[in-house]
C-alpha cells in the first residue's frame, strides 16, 4: 500500500504538467467537437500539440546539463 501512496502523493513538476495538459486537451476537445470519437481524436492531438512545448524544453536542458 505504500507503494501505491507515495506514488499518489509524490507530484513533480513534470507530472502536474502532464495532468493540465491533458485537463486542457479534454476540455477543448469537449468544446470544439460535437461526436464522442470526433472528441476523443481532438483530445489526442490537443494533447500532442500542447506537450511538444515542455518535450522540447526537457531535452534542451538535459541537453545543456550533460554538455
Amino acid at each position: 500500500m505504500s507503494t501505491l501512496q507515495s506514488a499518489l502523493l509524490d507530484w513533480n513538476l513534470s507530472r502536474i504538467i502532464r495532468v493540465v495538459i491533458s485537463g486542457t486537451a479534454v476540455f477543448l476537445a469537449f468544446r470544439v467537437t460535437d461526436e464522442v470519437l470526433v472528441g476523443l481524436g481532438a483530445a489526442v492531438a490537443f494533447a500532442m500539440v500542447l506537450d511538444i512545448p515542455w518535450w522540447l524544453y526537457n531535452r534542451h536542458t538535459t541537453q545543456s546539463a550533460d554538455k
